[in-house]
This record gives C-alpha cells, sequence and structure tokens, in this order.
C-alpha cells in the first residue's frame, strides 16, 4: 500500500468477531520523541505531546502527518463531542474552527461505515491516495486498547468492503 516506512506493519493482532472468529488487523510500533517545550494551552485533558519535527502536537496529527508526508491525503477523524475532521493541531476546544470538508466520496464510506455498525465511532485517522485507503488507530503502548465501538468500527468496515489491510494499528510509546 505504500505507506510510510515508520508505519509498515510489522505484526498483526486478533480481534474477535460476533460469529466467534476473529481477523487480524496489522499493528505497527513507533516511538516518538516526547515534547518539553511549552505546553499548549488547550490539549485536550493532558493529551500527551509529541514532538514531530521540532512541533508540538498529538500523536493523531503526528502520524497524520507521516502520511501526508509520503504523498497521503487525510484526516483525523476526532468524533468526541461531535465529529470533526481535521488536518492541524487544534488550539482549542472549539474544533469546528480547526475542521475541514472530507471529500464527498470519503464522506459517503464513513457514513455507510456507521450506519452499517451503529456507531459514529472511527480509527482516528482516515487517509487516501489514489484508490487506496487506510484507517489507522494510535494507541499509547501500555495504556489504550481497542474499545468496544471501535471493534464495532472494524466490523461495520469490513461488512462495508474494508479489508483487514486497510485498517492499521499504530501502537505507539
Amino acid at each position: 500500500m505504500n505507506l510510510p516506512a515508520q508505519l509498515n506493519p510489522v505484526d498483526k493482532i486478533r480481534v474477535p468477531l460476533s460469529t466467534g472468529a476473529s481477523v487480524g488487523i496489522p499493528i505497527t510500533h513507533i516511538t516518538f520523541e516526547k515534547w518539553l517545550g511549552q505546553k499548549p494551552v488547550f490539549d485536550f485533558g493532558k493529551k500527551p505531546l509529541i514532538n514531530y519535527k521540532g512541533k508540538c502536537v498529538f500523536a493523531e496529527i503526528a502520524i497524520l502527518r507521516m502520511l501526508i508526508a509520503s504523498g497521503w491525503n487525510g484526516v483525523w477523524v476526532e468524533t468526541y463531542g461531535g465529529c470533526h475532521f481535521l488536518e492541524v493541531m487544534p488550539k482549542s476546544s472549539k474544533l469546528s474552527e480547526y475542521s475541514v470538508v472530507l471529500p464527498e466520496d470519503k464522506k459517503v464510506l464513513l457514513e455507510k461505515i456507521w450506519q452499517t455498525g451503529k456507531t459514529k465511532s472511527c480509527f482516528d485517522i482516515m487517509a487516501w491516495k489514489g484508490d487506496d485507503i487506510i484507517f489507522c488507530e494510535a494507541k499509547r503502548k501500555g495504556k489504550d486498547k481497542l474499545t468496544v465501538a471501535q471493534i464495532k468500527f472494524i466490523k461495520a468496515a469490513l461488512v462495508c468492503g474494508i479489508s483487514t489491510n486497510q485498517l492499521l494499528i499504530v501502537e505507539w510509546k
């Protein structure tokens, strides 16, 4: 799929399906440098801050920037307190000020997945390059696990034609 080298999958994690079967979702591991500079005013309630190329960002924005740097387009799909599509680090809780419009075909796909899964959850990053599409979920090593809503998203995405290789867990520390 021509991902940046840092995001190439190294393993798979098993995710159970309601049928009793399970699917293997690709996973990669990445280490980010902790941000040691001045803290931003808005940090989503002490969300960890990453130093990505000298800029203070959240892990989701760092992952998105890696993809964009290698020719992908994409957004951080932030669904807490509403749905916002972000390309930049928000500077306040008014996420609508930073939200961008998702291309119509991507919006239709995402809404189909949400309707199928009866959830508004989504992996953190939705990225596309030509006909390729990938959903990436950032998980902090030893701190985060897939939620019930994210498993519903996986199941619905598969029903809607997304393959397991178009889903990626980015475990970071």
